[in-house]
């Protein structure tokens, strides 16, 4: 939603696009979140005399690359030159770790010489700005693309646990119906005797995956879309554990908390039909397998163990003149990825002065939960004052009971919803700093940590930490996550303000390994 301001002043006013944004529709018709960032924005421009060119009313992720309503606030800067730049809230309603935009950013304030003022952070970014602030920038957005991601990680974990209690977190396959509220597969019992016919059709080893789904479509058997079941459909199904009761889940077997379609002997008579020559039995659980693949041709790097030591290789499925790449001692491995954790560690100095430079901005992140809370205090006593007039006139015999009582919970809802925000601003500004602290604290100590847990957690540690993690030569090749791409960037310069005060007037700074 785009919308038009113009204020008449006397004097010429610096010109600036005002960006508002929340995550979704629902937010959006809330009020609550994008009404604040609105008054705090039209504030600041009040206070500063800067004229609100247009505004940008935005519902949509700024995860998500190739925004349009972004992209036409951009196209809009570039076609008016009398426009400074853009007024946002924070850093992470403008960007969410989003490198792209960032750079697109960037670019307007080193090439197109705008100006970008977020006003909770107290922070404007322009070729002139101190190094300080380009610092705070630089973390604050690897901070919001870590939230993001750290959100996917609450969502993992929360699957992790229906798992470990037998609840299939996705929807179950075919011959089963799903309670996706609390995640309890139900069998079909339309479907059911279906899928357990396809079973003993194979296990009997006459009929083909083909052959099997033409008999089912003529004997009634429908998709859930009353289509007929194809053969992809019946060889993914004859290969899937969930019918006599447990489901694949990141590679592993679990036992399943619902009722099974037929019994395990039936799926393996049909596994024996499908995979003759294949040996069944139990893989050891190695550290690391499933993490690592191979430099050299991409397959998987699996584990075996010989004369009491485990070495990881390339599955190698094309054969070894495919690959050339030898065995590896885990040992090897593990000294490696020592090496890995440290490269994202902070000795006390350094972390000492993050945390200061992070602490400069506390004023302004004060004063702007201030501002906001006094704008939540006004609407709460404003909502209380129609809570009492409404109930005059009732008093009064004005309204009837059925209006009132309708109009009063309505009331009601809204003064929750309000007290709600209140308490997690009180909160926000502790909480906020915290998770800094609570971040920079874990590169401090992520060595220690690393060297003295069990093989289970390094691996939970390095999923945290590293990505597209590769083997070739002997040699680990991986990327660092965000923010700890940032920190090892950090970690390796000398001089934590950035670059000297003259080179900040020919570019804009950024951590090395932007060039």
């Amino acid at each position: 939603m785009l919308k038009y301001i113009k204020i008449t002043m006397e004097d010429k006013q610096k010109q600036f696009v005002a960006y508002y944004r929340v995550s979704s529709k629902r937010q959006k018709e809330e009020g609550v979140s994008i009404d604040a960032q609105k008054k705090l924005i039209r504030d600041y421009c009040a206070r500063n005399k800067f004229e609100i060119a247009k505004e940008f009313d935005i519902d949509e992720s700024a995860k998500k690359e190739g925004r349009k309503s972004f992209d036409e606030m951009i196209a809009y800067i570039k076609a008016h030159p009398d426009v400074s730049g853009i007024i946002g809230e924070k850093v992470d309603r403008l960007l969410r770790g989003n490198l792209k935009d960032r750079i697109t950013i960037e670019d307007l304030i080193n090439e197109d010489g705008k100006e970008i003022h977020f006003v909770k952070e107290g922070m404007v970014l322009s070729r002139d700005s101190k190094s300080a602030q380009k610092l705070q920038f630089d973390i604050q957005n690897a901070l919001a693309r870590h939230f993001l991601n750290n959100l996917s990680d609450e969502v993992r974990k929360s699957y992790d646990i229906l798992v470990s209690d037998g609840h299939y977190p996705h929807v179950p396959p075919l011959g089963y119906l799903s309670k996706l509220v609390d995640h309890v597969a139900q069998i079909d019992v339309e479907r059911a005797p279906y899928i357990q016919r396809a079973f003993e059709l194979c296990a009997s080893g006459e009929y083909s995956e083909k052959q099997i789904g033409a008999i089912l479509y003529k004997e009634g058997l429908r998709g859930r879309k009353g289509r007929r079941v194809n053969k992809s459909t019946i060889g993914k199904m004859l290969h899937d554990p969930f019918y006599y009761g447990s489901f694949n889940w990141k590679g592993q077997i679990h036992k399943g908390d619902y009722q099974p379609i037929f019994g395990k002997d039936l799926f393996d008579k049909v596994q024996d039909v499908l995979n003759p020559n294949k040996k069944r039995g139990y893989k050891h659980n190695f550290a690391f397998t499933g993490l690592i693949k191979c430099g050299e041709c991409g397959s998987g790097i699996t584990a075996e163990t010989h004369k009491g030591h485990i070495y990881y290789r390339c599955t190698k499925p094309n054969g070894s003149k495919s690959c050339s790449q030898k065995y590896v001692r885990e040992e090897a491995i593990l000294e490696q990825f020592a090496e890995v954790v440290k490269a994202v560690s902070l000795d006390m100095k350094k972390l000492n002065v993050v945390k200061d430079i992070m602490k400069e901005s506390h004023t302004d992140e004060e004063e702007y939960l201030r501002t906001s809370l006094e704008a939540l205090n006004e609407h709460y006593s404003a909502l209380k004052g129609k809570l009492a007039r409404l109930l005059d006139m009732r008093l009064d015999e004005a309204l009837n009971k059925e209006v009132y009582d309708a109009k009063s919970h309505e009331l009601e809802v809204e003064l929750e919803e309000v007290n709600r925000d209140i308490v997690s601003h009180k909160h926000a500004d502790r909480a906020y700093f915290q998770e800094i602290e609570s971040f920079l604290d874990f590169c401090n100590e992520a060595p220690v940590l690393f060297a003295s847990s069990s093989p289970t957690l390094q691996r939970e540690l390095l999923r945290f930490v590293v990505s597209n993690l590769f083997l070739k030569d002997k040699k680990l090749e991986f990327e660092l996550r965000v923010p700890f791409s940032i920190v090892a960037k950090y970690s390796e310069t000398h001089n934590w303000q950035g670059w000297k005060e003259s080179d900040l007037h020919h570019r804009f700074w950024r951590p090395g390994f932007y060039h």
